[in-house]
């Protein structure tokens, strides 16, 4: 538990880091001068919105350039799943490679995730893709 509880810190720390230096210039062709469309920023807290299986999910992005940074923890009926990954942005879908540090019994330890951003910019929505097995993401933006 002690091992959870300190990836999560040091998890929620570097994403901080990551958030005061993000740029999301990639979703602009303007000047960094240029304000970002706010609609179209991935950056932030995220919740898990898949099914109702899942509790507790907290997917954390942070972008820096074209480079994605991810956390993510989620409880699937009662047990909880912590992950984090890295991968980039191509527009408004992002793919990232995750490593699980606290497994589920029976889940794999790696995988792909691509998400692509609602057009509203509420939503992230793809699939996982790990050990032969694919399945439906979805996370809902929190707060702005």
């Amino acid at each position: 538990m002690l091992r959870v509880i300190s990836f999560i810190s040091i998890s929620l720390t570097l994403g901080m880091t990551f958030f005061s230096q993000a740029d999301d210039s990639v979703v602009s062709s303007f000047s960094v001068s240029q304000k970002v469309d706010e609609k179209r920023r991935i950056a932030g807290l995220w919740h898990d919105v898949n099914d109702s299986n899942f509790a507790n999910g907290h997917l954390i992005v942070s972008q820096f350039g074209d480079e994605i940074f991810t956390a993510h923890y989620l409880e699937f009926k009662g047990s909880p799943f912590v992950e984090h990954g890295s991968g980039f942005r191509d527009k408004d879908t992002i793919t990232i490679n995750v490593q699980v540090t606290q497994q589920i019994p029976g889940w794999t330890t790696k995988g792909v995730h691509t998400l692509t951003l609602s057009d509203d910019g509420q939503y992230l929505i793809g699939e996982y893709f790990s050990g032969g097995e694919k399945g439906p993401l979805k996370f809902k933006k929190a707060g702005k």
